[in-house]
């Protein structure tokens, strides 16, 4: 019996003592981590920095213009805000130049379309003619003196730089031959959307785009694609007896983000 318990009391022994070890062993391994511990600075702090009006003044010598080192093929996005022909004859010019053409050819589609009434009513005069003698108010004056402006302006130079609506219609000029029928939705995709879409229209001879569909693009989104179709088909051209039923152009679209 005094046997059992020696066992027995030297294996509680051996259990308290190899516990004490570890728990030796424990504390000295933390204490020496900490004590070999480092400390790194960290790179993300972004503390208060006072800097003299001095070297302020060195700061903006470095940072002008011309010190600005800008690649070779960095486009800077100039691009004017207006639809270009691209068939225009013009001298071409970043100077005193014109978006419209003269409207030297303007009698000549008027009679165009006046031909296109008369065929339409069978060749049969007009019912109702008016009255040019008669006096006409002062709000009807004023609109056509601004149609008569919109068809009339116009200079010997067309614009040489990048524009946002290049577009080429043989024989064929804007509806009162003002560009702005040739429609610009260049900035109406917003933020972030640069690009091209090049779109080929097919124009009816009253100056109508009868559809559209787009023929190739560079850096274009959903939107832009869209856009190009839907203001293709807004544009409007000049009514030519002449013409094709159906004839083929093409508008480039360049879009800006902004």
């Amino acid at each position: 019996m005094q046997k059992a318990n020696r066992i027995s009391d030297r294996f509680i022994y051996g259990v308290l003592a190899a516990l004490l070890i570890y728990m030796i062993i424990f504390v000295y391994l933390n204490v020496n981590t900490v004590e070999r511990s480092y400390v790194f600075e960290s790179y993300f702090e972004n503390p208060a920095i006072d800097i003299s009006k001095e070297e302020l003044k060195e700061y903006e010598v470095i940072i002008k213009s011309e010190n600005i080192i800008v690649p070779d093929n960095y486009n800077t996005g100039d691009v004017k805000n207006i639809s270009r022909d691209l068939n225009d004859q013009r001298e071409k010019s970043n100077e005193n130049w014109s978006e419209n053409k003269p409207s030297a050819g303007s009698e000549e589609s008027v009679k165009d379309f006046e031909k296109q009434l008369f065929e339409e009513m069978g060749g049969n005069k007009p019912r109702y003619q008016p009255n040019t003698n008669a006096k006409t108010s002062d709000n009807t004056k004023s609109n056509n003196s601004n149609t008569k402006d919109n068809a009339s302006s116009g200079g010997d130079k067309v614009y040489s730089g990048s524009v946002m609506v290049d577009w080429s219609l043989t024989n064929r000029n804007p509806h009162q031959n003002n560009n702005w029928y040739v429609r610009n939705p260049g900035y109406t995709c917003g933020h972030g959307s640069s690009g091209k879409v090049v779109v080929k229209i097919y124009v009816n001879q009253n100056g109508d785009v009868s559809s559209a569909e787009v023929s190739s693009s560079s850096g274009a989104n959903a939107c832009m694609l869209e856009q190009a179709l839907k203001y293709a088909k807004k544009s409007r051209f000049n009514y030519a007896a002449s013409a094709p039923k159906s004839q083929e152009g093409t508008i480039v679209y360049t879009f800006v983000s902004q």
